[in-house]
């Protein structure tokens, strides 16, 4: 039927015998972004309460999974999966794209003035994902950047092997906070989407060791390491929009133990309004 489950009965089981998490979500952003950038809602006030990406510089550091869409307590051995996530905005600079991630671990305070190499602390390692596969990595404006910038980072592969990444290319305007930097889809040698460009052949990220800017960005960032778990978009206002792994899609996203969970957006305007919605989570019986 789909995986964590053999048939739709033993779903539908353990739906019925409470062994589900219901969570209700509602972001207000208040800060200011550029139409068709990614911007990152776990930093927008409301419930889940804001994520400030505030610890020691350049450490490697992870979230509370209770200061996230928080996915109930953990349940291992059982597997605990996304059974159901909705969303809808009556207001039209929400209206885009969204993708729910698990933040895995975050480098915070990486100045985008300094052009010697900033070298991480990486004595906190991936709690989940270990291996790093399909692990992926954003640069989070925490503090307003002016734009412009490049730089490049050294990091741990899927494989274990460390690797210089290909230039990165800021925005060539300012980003303001939650702004994913590199995701101004105008911009030659941007990325254009949330994710930092990897080395060629490289499909994960164990672990980030250094960064260097070639020219200034200004501004602060955090680079995150995350793992995606699920799309959905919204098309108009005041319609929710709803996805449901049994009837939608074959095989529902797994939520490990101790994920912080989030969401990243992209809108065809400036993101202001408020959005709201609701996840669902099962597991097996163990």
């Amino acid at each position: 039927m789909t995986v964590g489950f053999s048939s739709v009965g033993e779903y539908a089981e353990a739906l019925a015998g409470g062994r589900n998490h219901f969570c209700s979500i509602r972001k207000v952003p208040t800060q200011a972004t550029v139409a068709r950038w990614w911007a990152d809602l776990s930093m927008a006030a409301g419930n889940p309460r804001p994520n400030y990406y505030a610890s020691d510089p350049l450490a490697a550091a992870v979230l509370d999974p209770y200061d996230g869409i928080f996915h109930g307590p953990d349940q291992s051995p059982s597997e605990k999966y996304l059974a159901h996530l909705g969303l809808v905005t009556p207001t039209a600079g929400l209206v885009g794209q969204y993708k729910l991630l698990d933040y895995i671990l975050y480098y915070p305070f990486v100045d985008g003035d300094d052009t010697d190499v900033q070298v991480m602390d990486n004595s906190v390692v991936l709690p989940r994902y270990e291996d790093g596969e399909g692990v992926m990595v954003m640069a989070v404006a925490v503090a307003p950047s002016t734009g412009g910038g490049s730089f490049t980072f050294e990091y741990v592969s899927q494989d274990g092997v460390t690797r210089t990444s290909p230039a990165q290319v800021c925005s060539t305007t300012a980003a303001g906070i939650t702004s994913i930097a590199t995701s101004q889809q105008a911009v030659a040698g941007s990325a254009g989407g949330p994710w930092l460009t990897l080395a060629s052949g490289d499909t994960g990220v164990r672990s980030i060791t250094s960064v260097q800017f070639s020219v200034p960005n200004g501004g602060l960032l955090s680079l995150v390491l995350v793992q995606p778990l699920a799309d959905i978009a919204i098309r108009e206002i005041n319609t929710m929009s709803q996805m449901e792994w049994v009837t939608m899609r074959s095989a529902p996203p797994r939520i490990l133990d101790g994920a912080y969970l989030n969401l990243i957006v992209n809108c065809a305007a400036t993101i202001v309004g408020s959005l709201a919605g609701y996840a669902d989570f099962v597991w097996s019986d163990d």
